[in-house]
């Protein structure tokens, strides 16, 4: 009898530790992790990449200073060219109130879109760090608006089971002497006061090949983001040592072949892709050929892409054309085709609404999806 019962005992231990543990695992899991727990116990980053795979869209949010420029990055360098970058930043930064910025509905709108992930620049032009850190004063936090932004698209992320991605400027991939104590600072401050992050999108690859020295210790900073964010993907454009865990190319995914549908942007194709041999075929042959893609572009016409249009639509521009819907379809189609992710850029207004042709456009793109699933 008494074995009886310490077998029924021994049993009841072993199910209600099973079921603190299972629990445990959930709870830990991160929100957009959703349906991976039981990968992402055993491997955290074997079952973002594997989320990253199904994902297939998501949308990039570029906001800053320069946003509140009517004529995009053209006005914002006209004015940095006639009063200088310091001026002409405090300038925006007292007019910075971002009013009708709302991170529900940005994150509402890519639920709409059928996106699984939001992209969202923790700085941009501007110089303005878009939320409360210890490196620097010249934060959102301290502007007219009062407010960290990252924290709000954290919460909106979280809350729905969105992936999040924080794009970081140029100079914080830099691991130089002058660079690497603060750069560590910013990216422990972004994966530790926020929450679960999906990844790390680096930019300014093309420094990287001007001054490789700058950038001799990234495998420390990767070291540093995966110890603490296990799952935290990173991605630095078209890849530099090959730690990376996915590329992220603008508007082409090089070098496959492909034929464009109109004759400026296939010979924008083509010159990009003859930039691209020069710096990238052997290190993508060695690092980068098998691993995932993502494709990011933009919703205005841009003529690094187009062959019209301004050299860039990252950031919005009140006379730039936005892409409709058919248009839009034509790229994540070619971008799905090519077995990559697409990556779709809005650049909300100067006070943060979101542009009424881009909100028609990706509702529309959400419609069509779903429909196609059915």
């Amino acid at each position: 009898m008494k074995q009886k019962t310490f077998l029924l005992l021994a049993l009841a231990s072993l199910i209600l530790f099973t079921s603190v543990t299972q629990a445990k695992s959930r709870r830990l899991t991160p929100s957009h992790l959703k349906g991976y727990e039981a990968l992402y116990a055993k491997e955290p980053r074997a079952a973002a990449l594997k989320w990253f795979k199904d994902a297939r869209f998501g949308l990039f949010v570029h906001y800053a200073l320069a946003s509140l420029c009517t004529d995009g990055k053209a006005e914002y360098g006209r004015m940095v060219e006639e009063k200088g970058s310091e001026k002409a930043n405090r300038e925006l930064f007292d007019k910075f109130d971002a009013r009708n910025f709302n991170a529900d509905a940005i994150c509402d709108l890519a639920i709409a879109a059928n996106m699984k992930y939001v992209t969202f620049t923790t700085q941009h032009l501007g110089r303005m760090y878009m939320y409360d850190t210890k490196v620097s004063d010249f934060t959102s936090v301290r502007s007219a608006a009062a407010r960290d932004m990252v924290a709000e698209m954290a919460r909106a992320c979280h809350k729905r089971g969105l992936g999040l991605f924080l794009y970081v400027p140029p100079e914080v991939a830099r691991t130089d002497d002058e660079h690497i104590e603060q750069n560590h600072t910013i990216l422990t401050e972004l994966l530790t006061k926020y929450g679960d992050i999906a990844g790390i999108w680096f930019d300014g690859i093309g420094y990287y090949h001007k001054e490789p020295e700058n950038y001799t210790r990234l495998s420390e900073t990767f070291a540093l983001i995966r110890s603490l964010q296990p799952g935290c993907l990173i991605s630095f454009k078209e890849g530099a040592i090959g730690q990376e865990d996915y590329i992220s190319p603008e508007h082409f995914l090089l070098p496959t072949p492909t034929g464009w549908d109109t004759k400026e942007r296939q010979a924008r194709w083509e010159l990009r892709l003859e930039r691209w041999e020069s710096q990238n075929r052997s290190r993508w042959e060695k690092y980068f050929k098998n691993k995932p893609a993502e494709i990011n572009t933009v919703m205005q016409v841009c003529f690094n892409r187009d062959g019209i249009g301004e050299p860039s639509g990252w950031i919005n521009d009140e006379s730039a054309r936005h892409l409709t819907a058919d248009e839009v379809m034509y790229l994540y189609e070619k971008t799905r085709s090519l077995g990559a992710n697409m990556l779709l850029n809005i650049g909300p207004r100067g006070d943060g609404s979101i542009h009424p042709e881009d909100k028609k456009t990706l509702t529309e793109i959400g419609r069509r999806l779903k429909q196609s699933l059915k």
